[in-house]
Order: C-alpha cells, then sequence, then structure tokens
C-alpha cells in the first residue's frame, strides 16, 4: 500500500504533517486495544474579528469550565487534548495535554515546552475546582527557538503517559522528545493511504474578464496589527482580573447546571453520574 507520507518526512522535525483527519485516525490507531478513552478535544481561546490569533478571556474560560464539568458527569477520569493560542508565534495554536480527576480531586498537566499552566489558566481552575491537586510535568520535550510543531503529537503520547502513571504502570511510560515521537508515530502514520491524484480540471471558458478579490492594502495592515495585539493579550493584566474570573466561574456553573436539567429532562444520565 502506497502511504500519504513517507517516513524521512514524519521524522523530520521541520515538517508538519498531522491534518485534521490524520490527527483523527493516528489518535485512535494509538489508544487501540488499551482500557483508557479517547481524550476528549477542547480548544480553549475566542478568536475575534479581522484578527488571526485568539486569545484566552473570560468568554473562553466560561466554555472550557462548561465543557469541563459537563464531561465529570460521565466519568470520573477525564483526558483532554487542550488547544491554546501560542505565546511563541503570532497566529498559531498550541497543544497541551490535561487530566482532570474530581473524585481524588487532581488536575495534571503537560506542556511540551516543559512550562506550568498559564496563570489565567491556574487560577481559574483554583476557583472552578477548589481543593484540587494541580501538578505538571516540567520535562522539556521540545524547544522554543526550533518550534518542530510537534505539540499536538507530543500531547497524545503525554495523555497516555498521564493514564500510565495514575494506573501505577510507570513501566509504560515514553517520556518522548519531540524526535522520539515522531519516529514512533511512524507505525501509525504509514497506515494511512495515499489520496488518489484529482482528476485535471476541466478547462472552462467563459467571456469577460475575470475580477481578482484583492483585499484593500488598508485592511491587511489592520488585521496583522489585530494579530499581534491579541498575540500579546494577557487576561491577568486587565484591572478587574479576580471579577473576571469569578464571573467566567459563576457562568460556567450557570452553564453546566442547565446542561444538567436537560439531560435530566430527557433521562440521559441513566448511565451517568446523578
Amino acid at each position: 500500500m502506497d502511504t500519504k507520507y513517507s517516513r524521512e518526512f514524519v521524522c523530520d522535525i521541520t515538517q508538519t504533517f498531522i491534518q485534521n483527519q490524520d490527527f483523527d485516525f493516528i489518535q485512535k490507531k494509538m489508544y487501540e486495544g488499551l482500557d483508557y478513552p479517547l481524550p476528549h478535544k477542547i480548544s480553549c481561546y475566542t478568536l475575534k474579528e479581522n484578527s488571526g490569533h485568539g486569545i484566552v478571556d473570560e468568554n473562553a474560560l466560561v466554555s472550557l469550565g462548561e465543557q469541563l464539568l459537563n464531561r465529570q458527569l460521565f466519568a470520573d477520569v477525564n483526558a483532554y487534548h487542550l488547544t491554546l493560542p501560542s505565546v511563541n508565534e503570532a497566529g498559531s495554536n498550541h497543544a497541551v495535554a490535561l487530566m482532570i480527576d474530581l473524585k481524588e480531586r487532581e488536575i495534571w498537566y503537560q506542556d511540551s515546552y516543559g512550562i506550568d499552566m498559564r496563570k489565567e489558566l491556574r487560577d481559574f481552575f483554583k476557583l472552578m475546582f477548589p481543593g484540587c491537586k494541580i501538578g505538571y510535568n516540567p520535562q522539556i520535550q521540545q524547544f522554543k527557538q526550533q518550534n518542530d510543531h510537534s505539540c499536538f503529537l507530543l500531547a497524545q503520547y503525554n495523555i497516555l503517559d498521564m493514564w500510565h502513571r495514575k494506573s501505577g504502570r510507570q513501566e509504560k511510560l515514553k517520556e518522548f522528545d519531540s524526535r522520539q515521537a515522531r519516529a514512533d508515530v511512524w507505525q501509525y502514520v504509514r497506515q494511512i493511504p495515499a489520496e488518489p491524484p484529482a482528476p485535471p480540471a476541466k478547462a472552462t471558458f467563459k467571456f469577460g474578464a475575470q475580477k481578482t478579490v484583492v483585499l484593500p492594502k488598508k485592511y491587511l495592515l489592520e488585521q496583522r496589527r489585530n494579530t499581534e495585539r491579541d498575540f500579546k493579550y494577557r487576561l491577568p493584566k486587565q484591572k478587574n482580573y479576580k471579577e473576571m474570573l469569578a464571573a467566567a466561574v459563576c457562568s460556567a456553573e450557570q452553564k453546566h447546571q442547565a446542561y444538567r436539567r436537560w439531560l435530566l429532562e430527557k433521562n440521559l444520565l441513566n448511565g451517568g453520574r446523578n
């Protein structure tokens, strides 16, 4: 079978190879045969109009909190592939691993850069889940200077390592860096079939001049400025930071309670945690 990617391409850390459909395929293969559920994918950012970079603001935290609470209705322990706006590159995102166990009051976190979670997340979790112990793994798996685009892949391996640590299976830990992860994932990537070549486009003839949409230079400059501005945005710098966090927690809990009532009305919580 012809594969979509070559081994050399996959293992070259300067290349980005995981597309959306490929990511789903690889994730399922990585968890195949294991007694762990697939991690949930959550994005925690707000993307403003005419801007290419997301921000972690009050709305993003409300949505995050609501989704985390909702998931706990169906399982004590949940793992998350969490996407955040990058703090290293304007217009880019960054993936981290997160696990929450409200029964044992534990929150686990791992960023492939080896850093702790951003302040607004940690402060939000302290309010949202009081009494939970928040821990993170300081292992450095990639470097800011290289920006090798392995964070989405490393997040998957880090989630698996979290499961192994939690279940006492230390011998199964991989603790890969980006090069090791790319070499290891080849066993799954090579199962992705090559896409058939697209049929040649039929020539079409239209009378009259073809109009090409060209965005005004003023618009492009404004979008670039907004992207750079949002890239530098940090919620903790807001004057009413603590009040915003408290409001976000309150809104998330209210939305969660509304969702829970809806599930009960539809008799959809019978197999969950009532």
